[in-house]
């Protein structure tokens, strides 16, 4: 994924080098500069989130280490796949499975992963704060 401070420097650059010189009449040339002027400023002042990240991916190793106690559900080996990408095999799985696993095993392994994809959700959603 794109980081946001990249992005930002792309669109000041195309307001800069593409936008504003294709614009003949003066008013709107001078309207996108100050666009590029202002995202740029902008720019500078948000912060990238790598707590969200760690948290994300704390709320996955916690579902995997809670799942491990369950005893059926402890065979799901994931394959080399990390993260969302593991999350994602082992919803697969897990409804594949649900005959042999009974449904107290699946229901309590499908809670679980609902509330870490509620905690994930909430990372997501997060606004940093103004100080």
């Amino acid at each position: 994924m794109i980081s946001t401070k990249q992005l930002m420097s792309e669109i000041v650059n195309s307001l800069r080098n593409v936008i504003a010189p294709a614009i003949d009449e003066p008013y709107p040339k001078a309207q996108a500069y100050m666009a590029a002027v202002i995202l740029e400023f902008v720019s500078r002042q948000v912060e990238e989130r790598a707590d969200i990240e760690q948290q994300k991916d704390a709320a996955l190793d916690a579902l995997f280490d809670d799942l491990v106690n369950l005893a059926d559900i402890s065979r799901f080996g994931g394959g080399q796949a990390e993260g969302e990408m593991r999350l994602g095999h082992l919803i697969q799985w897990l409804y594949e499975q649900r005959g042999r696993l009974g449904e107290a095993a699946f229901a309590a392994a499908n809670q679980r992963i609902r509330r870490t994809l509620r905690l994930m959700l909430d990372q997501e959603l997060k606004i940093a704060k103004a100080d």
